[in-house]
């Protein structure tokens, strides 16, 4: 991790923190700080700081915040559906979406056969610590919005969505970069990644009914986090 994510909360009055377990020992193994030396640090909702080294101990380091930065980068404020995928990409997509900001994520199961996977600690108690993961890799400090929609109707949502629906399928349009820098993709936009599989033709032809755009990120198929990856960076390169 590049910087060191803390939360407001952890504060005292007097702007110090102290830091056990797993951040202590990236600060004094990975970071290998030393007394009054700077530190980068995260808060989320707040922004980008630098912190000082205050006091070292052998199980906890405490920091002082000293001063505030500028933020590192610009958030995406894009919301995004996905089909519910395997846990391990499932860290993936987290970890993505922490570092870039992203304002909101929706999983749902849009097929029978991946409804196991709702069970895993991915979506549930580790969530957060993914997303963390993410934001102390690139300093980002919006905090996204994930809502794992376990029971709800995928379909109901899409038709029900306030703005428009773009579903990414290597069949659809190509995706421009003039389309991705309208002032209004981030707020109205939700951009719908499915299964690995693809879009079966009965989902395809709901799509088409419900009038929701499909656009593709290119002809070959690409692993669900490398296609998240690759949205997320060209949006990065327009945004920022």
């Amino acid at each position: 991790m590049n910087w060191i994510l803390v939360y407001e909360k952890e504060l005292n009055s007097n702007h110090l923190i102290q830091l056990t377990g797993e951040r202590h020992l990236h600060i004094q193994t990975i970071l290998k700080k030393n007394l009054n030396e700077s530190i980068q640090v995260v808060i989320p909702g707040s922004g980008n700081y630098l912190f000082q080294v205050h006091s070292i101990s052998e199980n906890s380091t405490t920091l002082e915040k000293t001063e505030s930065l500028p933020n590192v980068l610009k958030p995406l404020d894009v919301k995004i559906f996905f089909s519910l995928p395997r846990p391990q990409t499932g860290k993936k997509l987290l970890h993505l979406s922490g570092g870039y900001g992203v304002h909101s994520v929706y999983f749902f199961g849009t097929d029978s056969k991946n409804k196991e996977y709702w069970t895993s600690p991915v979506y549930g108690k580790d969530l957060n610590s993914y997303l963390e993961t993410g934001m102390s890799q690139t300093g980002n400090s919006q905090f996204p919005n994930v809502h794992a929609e376990k029971n709800a109707s995928w379909r109901s949502f899409l038709k029900s969505w306030k703005g428009k629906v773009v579903v990414l399928d290597r069949e659809g349009e190509t995706l421009s970069k003039d389309f991705l820098n309208l002032k209004e993709t981030e707020e109205k936009f939700l951009f719908v990644f499915g299964p690995e599989s693809g879009w079966k033709p009965d989902e395809i032809l709901f799509f088409k009914e419900s009038g929701f755009k499909i656009l593709s990120l290119g002809k070959i198929n690409l692993r669900t986090e490398f296609a998240y990856s690759a949205f997320l960076h060209q949006l990065f390169l327009i945004k920022n």
